[in-house]
């Protein structure tokens, strides 16, 4: 190993030590499902990256003006190292596991696409995420793997709607639209004074004045006929 490769990682491995705040447990915690991992070591710093999807217009004898939008997606970004077993590090705070099997963890999560729950303790930090890029390497010779993790705020597009039970269609992955019941035509009406006693003593709803107005059946017009007869009935009375 060269002079400077050795310098290099005295400085990042010193780097780690010195940000680990002393005593400070801070952990970032990955956890999809049942399966949760706790990175060994944790970065010494990372980057939350927040939008507005704003837009700026020109109006004429005013200028420029901002209309504010709706918040994009949260990015996370970090950089660290899986350090391998036979290094006994005094600054690693997580699951200690080989290199290679946090990396096949992490690439497995990926390719799965899977949602991924990412805490970051003693910060506000908690989110449900997708992984964006995973870029690892060797260096050094030491055997440790370094890595590049970016990760992108995940919404769940199948929340239920109001009154939505419908199944998540195999295909696309979301949950169907809910259909608007439509009450069953009435066989028979009885005679009515206006639209909305019709639609009671045919529905057993007032509410349901619609259907009957928009339905156009002879059994509508029947009630139409009916009501303005009551109240041709009515105004001669």
């Amino acid at each position: 190993m060269s002079f400077l490769s050795l310098w290099n990682r005295v400085n990042t491995l010193g780097g780690y030590l010195l940000g680990s705040g002393g005593g400070t447990k801070r952990q970032v915690i990955l956890s999809t499902g049942e399966e949760k991992f706790t990175l060994p070591v944790t970065p010494r710093t990372y980057k939350v990256q927040t939008e507005q999807n704003n837009v700026v217009v020109d109006i004429i004898d005013f200028g420029e003006a901002q209309l504010f939008g709706n918040p994009k997606l949260k990015r996370l970004s970090f950089s660290a190292f899986f350090p391998h077993p036979r290094h006994d590090y005094p600054f690693v705070v997580g699951d200690k596991i080989e290199p290679s099997e946090c990396v096949a963890k992490i690439e497995k999560w990926k390719e799965a696409k899977k949602s991924v729950r990412v805490i970051i303790t003693e910060s506000p930090f908690n989110l449900m995420m997708a992984i964006k890029s995973f870029d690892y390497r060797e260096q050094d010779g030491s055997r440790d793997i370094y890595f590049d993790l970016d990760l992108i705020e995940w919404k769940d597009l199948n929340t239920p709607m109001a009154n939505n039970d419908k199944q998540i269609d195999e295909d696309t992955g979301l949950k169907n639209r809910p259909v608007e019941s439509t009450p069953p035509r009435p066989n028979s009406i009885e005679r009515a004074r206006d639209i909305l006693e019709a639609s009671k003593k045919a529905y057993g709803d007032f509410k349901q004045w619609r259907t009957l107005a928009r339905g156009g059946s002879p059994l509508t017009m029947f009630a139409l006929k009916n009501m303005r007869g009551a109240i041709a009935k009515n105004r001669t009375e």
